[in-house]
This record gives C-alpha cells, sequence and structure tokens, in this order.
C-alpha cells in the first residue's frame, strides 16, 4: 500500500453555481446535476490540486472547532462519493514541474 497523501481537485467539466446553503454541481459531459450542502461545497473550494487531503481536513477542523480526525474522515467519504460521480478528480504532484495531472484511471 502507498503513502502518498490524497490531492484532489475539481473536475474541469464540472461547473457549481451557488444558491445560499446549497449549490449545484453540473457535471458538463453527461449533464448530471449534483446538490452540494455547505460543508460539501466548502470541502470543494478548497481542493486546490495541491493541498493533501489531511492539510485540507485540518483548516476545515478549525474553522468549524471538530477534531481533525472526524473532519478527516467526514472529507474522504464525502470526496469518495464526489469521485464516483465525477465531480472531483485525484491528481498526483509532477516531481519535475509545479503543475498536477489527473492520476490515471484504469477501467
Amino acid at each position: 500500500m502507498s503513502n502518498i497523501t490524497p490531492i484532489y481537485r475539481l473536475n474541469p467539466v464540472v461547473a457549481i453555481e451557488d444558491f445560499g446553503e446549497r449549490s449545484l454541481a453540473l457535471h458538463c459531459e453527461d449533464l448530471r446535476l449534483v446538490e452540494l450542502n455547505a460543508t460539501a461545497r466548502d470541502l470543494v473550494n478548497r481542493l486546490d490540486g495541491k493541498t493533501p487531503l489531511e492539510a485540507v481536513a485540518a483548516a476545515m477542523a478549525a474553522d468549524y472547532a471538530q477534531p481533525v480526525e472526524v473532519v478527516l474522515e467526514d472529507a474522504r467519504v464525502i470526496l469518495g462519493q464526489m469521485e464516483q460521480l465525477g465531480i472531483v478528480e485525484p491528481v498526483q504532484p509532477d516531481a519535475t514541474a509545479d503543475r498536477t495531472e489527473p492520476v490515471e484511471r484504469l477501467s
């Protein structure tokens, strides 16, 4: 098993529109809409394709005054669901450049 810290970003084919406490994510390739609650939207807002999930969860835990372990586990569950829906995608740091590339998927 790998010790690589997961890093995520919003899938480039997804557009998000905010409506107060809720948001809608539109997957533009298959025209699927997914409703996001405020916490899920906050999580997606923090995914920059560079920051490891543990750091994102730690920042959210501090903002929400919750234990890091709880926020990290919740974030993993939410991201797993959003990844299956194609809203977010994992990225792998490129050691030779200051950019990230999508992780290849095996189907």
